[in-house]
């Protein structure tokens, strides 16, 4: 693992403060070095700023490379061999992918200033505690949340807590999936007892409570299922994924929006999300790419005036049948005809879920596009608890009822008299349609022992493929298995 100092990374990026978009566009760290840099109260709020900055590379490499394009919801055409996006989908992965060392590299880079910061702070005066409490807080939350993308991904990893050189880096193997998890789950109980339910004003966007006790039962449902077991977290998750739901509609919680659509909107961002991605249009390399990375090359101007950024899939056959008509969230989420430059209508699946055509006017790239990316959303925890509550008891009327108040959104009936095993594959499906391209789905098939049943047809019907248990997770980066032979093992299947 290279270890990356925080200074290194700040100089030649514009530090978005605070993860509010009135704070996007600040003046960079500069001319300082390490030595001289954390002394004041503003310079650990402008670190933390930093370790903020690292999320804007995390929703397309890991929650679209390497979780949608890994699953069913996502097709290449072989004409894309050579496209990282086709070797993930397809299951021809090597250790040598680009992809893989850029997400190791961008977690672990985050983890750095995380730790910079929480090795330095309790040293720095403030003159509110309770600010330096909840900052520490943040930096708990992220490091976990870039942990568990870690875990998910590569399964054992190295688990650094504090600040080393790139040297001292040098000894520390990979650890085992428990204990990173294990790890995870105390930084985001810490987490939770230093962080407020919601901010107003410019704070808006940062780390909370409800966020890390989101994601605190995300885990806690992950270590229920594959690959360790724990099944006693089932309780676990119910009890925090609990506090969550209660808050609704507190003056400091969150809101069900009232449609699936408004979710999805520019004017939305920092709304209905728990936590998400805060990006930036106006040309300053803060853009979000997603929205015009999948859409056709030659569409209409008017809704987009740059076509499309880089890949070339589609969503799916298989994701497009699983719909249930009248379901109002397929076409928020994918469309299967769009009008190209010459206005003519033109039959092509593509994603359109975060194309707000109203905010294109702002865009200066196809990359450069203004709109947030949720990675917890309301529903999200909503799914899970009624998922934890199914596993423990069965298809209460609670958790029914939450899956039916859903659906009913999504224009859909209600469910019921389902058994333990019919509701756990509706709650399935559920999640599958009202978090697609979020990047949730193949890490539902994976800790829920669906993959193999679900993804084995789909692959030999689209590409002539099988996979085996040793897919569910990426093989650790060719260049990180050279800096020190013999310091990591590959995984399993890889050479």
């Amino acid at each position: 693992m290279k270890t990356i100092n925080i200074f290194a990374a700040i100089l030649i990026v514009t530090i978005f403060a605070a993860c509010n978009k009135d704070f996007l566009d600040t003046v960079p760290i500069s001319n300082q070095s390490e030595s001289g840099f954390y002394k004041t109260e503003n310079d650990i709020v402008q670190a933390v700023s930093g370790v903020y900055n690292k999320l804007l590379t995390f929703p397309d490499i890991n929650n679209i490379y390497l979780s949608e394009c890994r699953s069913s919801n996502y097709y290449v055409d072989r004409q894309d061999a050579a496209r990282d996006y086709f070797s993930i989908s397809a299951f021809e992965i090597t250790p040598a992918l680009g992809t893989l060392q850029t997400a190791w590299t961008n977690d672990y880079e985050l983890i750095e200033r995380a730790n910079q910061v929480l090795d330095r702070i309790d040293n720095i005066p403030f003159t509110d505690t309770t600010k330096r409490s909840r900052l520490k807080g943040e930096c708990k939350f992220l490091r976990a949340l870039s942990y568990f993308e870690l875990v998910k991904v590569f399964g054992a990893v190295p688990l650094i807590d504090h600040n080393v050189s790139s040297t001292e880096s040098l000894n520390y193997p990979r650890v085992s999936v428990d204990t990173i998890y294990t790890f995870i789950i105390k930084e985001l109980i810490e987490a939770a007892t230093m962080l407020p339910n919601g901010y107003t004003g410019v704070d808006k966007g940062r780390a909370t409570k409800l966020a890390a006790l989101g994601l605190l039962g995300k885990a806690y449902l992950f270590t229920a299922g594959y690959p360790l077991h724990k099944t006693e977290n089932y309780n676990n998750a119910q009890t925090v994924l609990k506090q969550v739901l209660n808050a609704e509609n507190l003056a400091d919680g969150w809101k069900f929006a009232p449609t699936y659509a408004e979710i999805f909107k520019t004017a939305s961002d920092n709304k209905y999300h728990l936590f998400e991605v805060q990006y930036l249009s106006g040309g300053k390399g803060l853009g979000n790419p997603i929205p015009g990375e999948v859409i056709p090359l030659d569409m209409d101007t008017k809704i987009t005036p740059y076509g499309s950024y880089y890949m070339q899939g589609f969503p799916s056959d298989d994701l497009i049948a699983s719909f249930e008509a009248g379901d109002k969230r397929e076409f928020v989420i994918l469309d299967t005809v769009y009008r190209n430059k010459s206005g003519v209508k033109t039959k092509r699946n593509y994603f359109k879920k975060y194309l707000d055509s109203t905010a294109a006017s702002a865009i200066l790239s196809s990359s450069d596009w203004g709109i947030n990316f949720p990675l917890l959303r309301p529903e999200d925890v909503m799914l899970m608890y009624a998922e934890a509550v199914n596993e423990t008891a069965g298809p209460t009327a609670e958790a029914v009822a939450i899956v039916n108040r859903i659906r009913a959104r999504a224009g859909l009936g209600i469910l019921d008299g389902l058994s333990q095993i019919d509701f756990r594959l509706a709650i399935e499906k559920e999640r599958r349609h009202e978090l697609a391209w979020e990047g949730v789905y193949w890490g539902d098939l994976v800790r829920t022992g669906r993959c193999l049943d679900v993804m084995k047809p789909w692959l030999q019907q689209n590409y002539g493929v099988s996979m085996d248990e040793n897919n569910f997770i990426y093989p650790i980066p060719q260049s990180e298995m050279q800096i020190k032979p013999g310091l990591y093992s590959q995984n399993p299947g890889y050479f």
